[in-house]
């Protein structure tokens, strides 16, 4: 949403993750794209804590290490935001001109965002123009504002790490370009894009093109891991290789999968309040779809889970779907384990430096 730059080239999508970094380059081929690069690494505990970046350094410091494979050839790297620091609203206006609206915007916005508007940077995209046979004299927008300190943090670590950051995107809609792209648009169903990190769950609501509702919420895969350490009395890193299911010493298999099936029971809880919050406040009151991504979906029972809790269907997201991805070229040896974790980062790798 936060264009920095002017030209159409292409980025390296960089999703700055608080337990890892993702890096993808794409290159065009044809009418679709090939994957060129592709990069992780992991992000020391606690340097990111519900999306605010702590030690800037280490951070700086997994970005360097992201790009010391070579196969990455732009400098330009586009990001994202999510958590509390980034506010994303559909509001209702009367009609009016582009001109106008630009003009009116942050007037408009004060009225819905918490934070001084002199503090965020803000963005906005007309849905409905209220022009149609069917108008009711008011038009949609969607609003997006993003606090200026936080934008800094990142883009202060991306400069650090000698990258130069073009594009600030916002999670939720990242998810939506790679979606798009790989899966295509169906104007009648209504989708939910849910991506399960390691601090946040970013959860979409589409229709079309359309984003009807978006929300955060702050637990992810590392209330997993502390929750097996609490419970069973482990160090971190043992409880981190249990939630992957690998097996640890002394510890039963089926004592970590009851630990693991109550946190799952609180995730779907606060699922369930953001789906009741969309059926109060939206046209429709129906789901058809969950397509589902980010690490802590691989939780064992989790794609299960949401299955039974909400008698829909639930696919889980493949960013490479319709984008040729060589993984044996590109180094990859775990690409199952990698995929459902690269949505994010092949969102931002879409966007082209100067997009709105």
């Amino acid at each position: 949403m936060f264009g920095l730059g002017k030209s159409k080239k292409a980025v390296v999508g960089l999703d700055i993750g608080s337990s890892s970094v993702k890096a993808v380059e794409l290159k065009a081929v044809g009418k679709g794209f090939k994957v060129v690069a592709f990069a992780i690494e992991p992000v020391p505990p606690d340097s990111i804590v519900d999306g605010a970046i702590i030690d800037g350094a280490a951070v700086a410091d997994a970005i360097r290490r992201v790009f010391e494979n070579k196969a990455f050839r732009t400098k330009e790297v586009a990001a994202s935001l999510s958590g509390n620091a980034v506010i994303v609203k559909k509001i209702n206006l009367p009609v009016m001109t582009a001109a106008e609206l630009a003009e009116s915007i942050y007037w408009e916005a004060e009225q819905y965002i918490p934070f001084d508007i002199q503090d965020v940077n803000l963005d906005y995209q007309i849905l409905d123009a209220g022009t149609g046979a069917e108008s009711t004299g008011t038009m949609d927008v969607l609003l997006v504002a993003a606090k200026k300190e936080k934008i800094a943090d990142y883009t202060g670590v991306i400069s650090q790490a000698g990258r130069v950051p073009v594009i600030v995107d916002v999670d939720a809609f990242a998810l939506q370009n790679a979606y798009e792209v790989n899966y295509g648009l169906d104007p009648e169903a209504v989708v939910v894009l849910l991506n399960a990190g390691a601090s946040a769950i970013n959860i979409n609501i589409l229709t079309g093109d359309q984003s009807l509702f978006t929300r955060d919420v702050s637990i992810g895969g590392n209330a997993y891991t502390e929750a097996v350490q609490k419970e069973l009395n482990l160090p971190f890193d043992s409880a981190e290789q249990m939630k992957r299911g690998q097996p640890v010493e002394g510890v039963s298999a089926e004592e970590v999968a009851a630990v693991l099936h109550a946190m799952t029971e609180n995730v779907l809880l606060e699922i369930q309040k953001t789906f009741d919050f969309f059926k109060a406040t939206a046209s429709s009151d129906r789901i058809d779809r969950i397509v589902l991504s980010g690490g802590a979906s691989r939780v064992d029972g989790f794609v299960a889970a949401l299955q039974e809790r909400f008698n829909t269907s639930v696919e889980v997201f493949d960013p490479f779907k319709k984008i040729a991805f060589d993984a044996a070229r590109l180094g990859i040896t775990d690409a199952e384990g990698l995929i459902p974790t690269a949505a994010v980062a092949v969102g931002l790798a879409l966007r082209r430096v100067g997009d709105r």
